[in-house]
């Protein structure tokens, strides 16, 4: 049984199937079909070709742009290179020339630090000699000539640490300019037209110095006897004089002693005037008053020369000349402060 169904499927199998006859619209719709597929098929093969086209055109302009990328960043990279090489030569050469003005301030600083210690030695010996003149001559004057130089050599200096060293200057110098006025020059010509008078002051005893007789001249009616009689008298008077003297002691004095008078009035006067120019009230107003004496005791007070002595003497009296004369010891320590304090700095 198994033989035959066998035999029977092969005969089965090696029959030709009968042709079927398609109906004649499938066969159009087939072709439209075929043609359609056809048309798209070309359709995309012509897309593709000119889509390959346009990535084959834009793969050419991308690999261009790259090269030019690539050449662009070469040069880049060279004028970078130039840059930092150009940036290093002047970085080196702002290292040298900050060292060198490294080096040149140090030395600036060095010698204007060397100035400035001399120049406060130099000052602090002016200080020191306007100080002791000050006080020896009571010169207020020079003493400001001084600080204003000091206050000028130190303006041309132009440091900083100075600056209350002129403060201290500055307020010695207002110090000075508040000081009452002591006109040394006006009293100093007072006692020299003094001494020049003193050989021309008449002593007590001195003859000429009274005032001449008057006598009336003789009249027409008077004849020639009585005339000449008149100036025999007139004569005679002349020869005998009778004078009122309080002080004996005047009318004692030789030729000499009254050279001697003389000669220690004006020594006297020569004491006072130094004693103006050292402010020694103390000397001052015992010559004055041993000056006064003198004129009173031996020196006719009734004449004009005489009187206008005793009036220099009467203003000499009256001129002030004690005045409480300051120190510079503010501007001294401030000067040896900066002078310390340079000499200590390290260059």
């Amino acid at each position: 049984m198994t033989q035959e169904n066998a035999q029977d499927s092969f005969s089965a199998a090696l029959q030709v199937p009968p042709r079927r006859t398609l109906p004649q619209p499938a066969l159009v719709l087939a072709l439209v079909a075929i043609l359609a597929s056809g048309g798209v098929w070309l359709y995309q093969q012509n897309a593709m070709e000119q889509l390959k086209a346009d990535l084959a055109s834009q793969l050419a302009n991308s690999n261009k742009l790259q090269q030019e990328l690539r050449t662009n960043h070469a040069q880049m990279a060279q004028i970078q290179q130039q840059l930092q090489v150009q940036v290093q030569t002047q970085a080196n050469k702002l290292a040298e020339s900050e060292s060198r003005q490294e080096a040149l301030t140090g030395m600036y600083d060095m010698l204007t630090r060397t100035e400035s210690v001399h120049t406060l030695a130099e000052l602090e010996q002016m200080l020191t000699f306007a100080s002791q003149q000050l006080q020896l001559s009571g010169d207020v004057n020079l003493a400001l000539t001084g600080l204003s130089n000091i206050d000028q050599q130190l303006s041309r200096l132009n440091r900083p640490e100075l600056i209350s060293v002129r403060q201290a200057i500055t307020r010695d110098m207002d110090t000075l300019k508040a000081m009452p006025y002591l006109d040394v020059v006006g009293v100093t010509a007072k006692l020299d037209s003094l001494i020049s008078k003193v050989d021309t002051l008449p002593l007590m005893i001195d003859e000429g110095h009274d005032q001449p007789v008057q006598h009336h001249p003789s009249t027409q009616n008077d004849g020639p006897v009585q005339a000449f009689l008149l100036e025999i008298w007139h004569e005679f008077k002349q020869l005998i004089q009778i004078r009122r003297m309080d002080k004996p002691e005047a009318a004692l004095l030789t030729p000499e002693q009254a050279f001697f008078l003389r000669e220690n009035i004006k020594l006297r006067l020569l004491s006072a005037r130094s004693s103006i120019l050292q402010r020694n009230e103390a000397t001052f107003r015992t010559d004055v008053a041993a000056i006064k004496r003198y004129l009173n005791d031996y020196f006719d007070v009734q004449m004009p020369a005489t009187q206008g002595a005793l009036q220099m003497i009467k203003q000499l009296e009256d001129q002030q000349i004690r005045v409480a004369l300051p120190d510079l010891s503010a501007s001294l320590t401030a000067v040896r402060s900066a002078r310390t304090t340079a000499e200590r700095v390290k260059p």
